[in-house]
């Protein structure tokens, strides 16, 4: 298998919980399997020795303790346990035999040359001392050091109390080892059994648990999939929309710039034309030498009034050759136009642009921007003071009109001007093409502060 196709198949959710789910079970298998397998033997040695040593126990005469209070077995005791475990039954499973005192002291023995000897109390005999019956299995390799492993076999020891018949009070404790063959076959069988159906359940848990991470897997993948695939189309889609986009933007900048290519030649041919010929026929009818009446002073006031309105829609239409001017000079040229056109007193606060420049739209859309916001505070807010500020700010140009005019409602205002101007609506539509936006902030009686805010960056 190829390393990627390796790495692919390590990725699905089911090999990951196979491999960590399979370990945990392993751990949890082996924790529980011996656990069981402890609990298991520990049951069937304690009944084991338990069952030895009631049957010890009814070998032996009622025991009492003697007249001085001395804790100890009668002669006839020993008698009974030397005849049972040499003579009877009991000869050919037990292997050896001790009778102990509390302190230790060897009170008899199977093996006469250990009789009067005195060892440490063990653990094991102390709590045989608190009248509990203490079984212990050893196998062969624990109890290689013992004097009665020498058989070769495993052993059974077990402690077992001898009782006072009135009191109850332990006298002595019964110490023998007994053979363990068929112990030691059936606590192999039961281990061999307890593990079998620790891995089984285990197995079957594990393998059932695969299957559902496995099909959940295999769903996941599926989904994953179509998410990929979704994703891709979403940004091919995404990539379509944008190129569409910035096409749109750019057949709209063309569009305005043919727009104003139109009316500039407008403005131009009624100055040029139009305007003219009014001028031509004002002149004939003050070289006639009509005499003075009403019609005459009527048709002089109508041709001049109509003079007077051509030239200031030429005004408006015609624009200057900003493909030379910076967007500094672009805003000086239409606050100095305006103020030679309206008589105003509009002033620029603070050139910070410097010689930034600019495609020849954004200047376009600046220049119209502050032939409209300035008309409009000059003719419709009949503002006294008139403040336009420059500013670039997080790569985005600002240009603010603000004044001290009578002030409006925006969403009243928001149409196009029946005059023919462009109003508010046209002047956000004109920023949009680039990108950019109108923001206003006018009320009634407070004045106005109109603010254009056009990006800087490549779509720009």
């Amino acid at each position: 298998m190829m390393p990627g196709s390796f790495m692919r198949l390590f990725h699905s959710l089911s090999i990951q919980f196979l491999a960590a789910g399979g370990l945990v079970m392993a751990v949890a298998a082996y924790s529980v399997g011996t656990w069981v397998s402890d609990r298991i033997e520990r049951g069937v040695v304690q009944n084991s020795g338990a069952s030895a040593a009631f049957y010890i126990e009814s070998l032996i005469p009622s025991q009492t303790a003697t007249g001085d209070g001395e804790m100890a077995v009668s002669d006839a005791a020993r008698l009974a346990l030397r005849k049972a475990f040499g003579e009877g039954i009991l000869s050919e499973q037990v292997v050896t035999y001790n009778i102990w005192s509390e302190d230790g002291d060897v009170l008899d023995s199977y093996r006469p040359e250990l009789r009067g000897r005195k060892y440490k109390p063990s653990e094991a005999l102390l709590k045989a001392w608190s009248g509990s019956v203490v079984s212990q299995f050893q196998t062969i390799e624990v109890q290689a050091d013992h004097p009665e492993s020498t058989l070769g076999v495993p052993l059974l020891e077990v402690y077992a109390p001898i009782r006072d018949a009135n009191t109850g009070q332990v006298l002595a404790v019964v110490e023998f080892y007994q053979r363990a063959e068929d112990l030691a076959a059936e606590l192999d069988a039961a281990r061999r059994d307890s593990w079998m159906l620790v891995l089984q359940i285990f197995g079957l848990s594990g393998a059932l648990l695969f299957v559902i991470v496995h099909a959940g897997s295999r769903r996941i993948e599926r989904q994953r999939a179509q998410l990929t695939a979704q994703l891709a189309e979403s940004q091919r889609l995404s990539e379509h929309n944008a190129a569409l986009r910035e096409r749109v933007t750019r057949a709209a900048q063309r569009s305005t710039a043919q727009s104003e290519k139109i009316m500039q030649r407008i403005g131009q041919d009624l100055h040029d034309g139009v305007a003219q010929h009014l001028s031509l026929a004002c002149l004939r009818l003050e070289g006639v030498e009509l005499g003075p009446s009403r019609d005459a002073e009527t048709v002089t006031t109508a041709l001049s009034n109509a003079m007077t309105e051509l030239r200031a829609i030429s005004r408006g239409l015609a624009l200057p050759d900003l493909a030379t001017l910076s967007l500094n000079g672009c805003v000086a040229r239409a606050i100095a136009d305006h103020n030679k056109s309206f008589g105003s007193n509009a002033a620029l606060a603070g050139e910070i642009l410097g010689s930034l420049q600019v495609p020849y739209a954004v200047k376009l859309c600046v220049y119209r921007f502050l032939q409209e916001a300035l008309s409009n505070a000059h003719r419709h807010a009949q503002a006294t003071s008139i403040e336009v500020r420059t500013a670039l700010v997080a790569d985005e140009v600002e240009i603010t009109v603000s004044d001290d005019g009578k002030g409006f409602e925006p969403q009243v205002q928001a149409g196009l001007r029946d005059d023919g101007g462009q109003g508010l609506l046209g002047l956000a539509d004109r920023a949009a093409t680039l990108n950019g936006r109108i923001e206003i902030d006018s009320a009634q009686g407070s004045g106005t502060k109109i603010r254009l805010l056009l990006p800087m960056g490549e779509d720009t």
